[in-house]
């Protein structure tokens, strides 16, 4: 029974992380109406960006998330404006440019790649924090570090939901991403949201990078990985839905956690997938998704 919670508290651990991510895409998504691709190239930079404000002004490790989310969101901000921007049209909308748009987010992924590259090198880098001993409690033993990625996601999920539903520029936020047009003719200044909205997905991608580079070494192709699983669990809860990219975060971790751990390590990436599939059968707009009705 003590190996199954494990399984399962590590699984919780890294959903949330996959979570974190899932929601950056989901919000992207809501609000500008384009699959980010890149993302997860997001991830990495945040973890780099963490790291290197870890090392160099020796901040203690919640002000080095906190930074860190804060530096990347602004690059995020400063990628919509100068290239995803220009391949919209301006004005009221944010008029999707086609297979323009998914082209450039692969595009984006290799050049943030290679900049990356450039920057700190193929090798990859540890990102030592000193959590401390093990938890006990009873016959388990947890690890401090994924309890802080359970708490901090839990505190980051909190606070994303209390700026959308309880301040004047989260009602904006959500305007702007249930209908462009309509919060352009109520007054609100709809690209500013659109690079606000851009800001907050890369920010909670950066915090996710952060929250595992001490669990994982940081590497400049670290964002591989995860983008698929995000992608992943962002289907399973329902695409463009929060609480449902939430929830399938959750779901992947335990899947791949629990399928490792009794089935096959040699596996763990085939799990989420078969998780995908089963939702996808039973329900295919996700588990917390809303069909689309569409009228003849």
């Amino acid at each position: 029974m003590s190996y199954f919670i494990d399984l399962v508290i590590v699984g919780l651990s890294i959903g949330m992380v996959y979570a974190l991510v899932a929601i950056g895409i989901s919000l992207i998504y809501s609000g500008l109406d384009i699959l980010h691709f890149a993302h997860g190239e997001i991830y990495m930079l945040g973890a780099f960006i963490g790291l290197m404000v870890f090392h160099n002004l020796g901040l203690d490790y919640t002000m080095t998330l906190i930074v860190a989310m804060v530096l990347t969101g602004l690059v995020g901000v400063l990628i919509e404006r100068l290239f995803y921007r220009r391949l919209t049209q301006a004005g009221g909308g944010y008029t999707v440019a086609g297979m323009g748009m998914i082209i450039s987010g692969f595009g984006m992924s290799i050049v943030l790649q290679n900049v990356a590259y450039l920057i700190w090198g193929p090798k990859a880098v540890p990102f030592p924090v000193p959590f401390g001993m093990p938890i006990e409690i009873g016959d388990l033993s947890l690890p401090p570090s994924y309890i802080w990625i359970v708490c901090a996601g839990l505190v980051l999920m909190g606070s994303l939901h209390l700026f959308l539903k309880h301040t004047r520029l989260g009602l904006a936020v959500r305007a702007v991403a249930h209908n462009k047009d309509i919060a352009y003719l109520m007054g609100i200044n709809v690209p500013l949201m659109i690079s606000l909205i851009f800001g907050i997905g890369c920010a909670l991608g950066a915090a996710a990078g952060v929250l595992v580079g001490p669990i994982n070494y940081v590497q400049v192709l670290m964002g591989l990985g995860v983008i698929i699983k995000a992608f992943a669990a962002a289907v399973v809860g329902g695409f463009g839905s929060l609480p449902g990219a939430v929830l399938g975060g959750l779901l992947v971790g335990v899947a791949e956690s629990l399928g490792a751990g009794y089935v096959s390590g040699s596996y763990k990436d085939i799990y989420a997938f078969l998780l995908l599939i089963l939702v996808l059968m039973v329900k295919p707009s996700g588990l917390l998704g809303v069909e689309a009705r569409v009228k003849a």
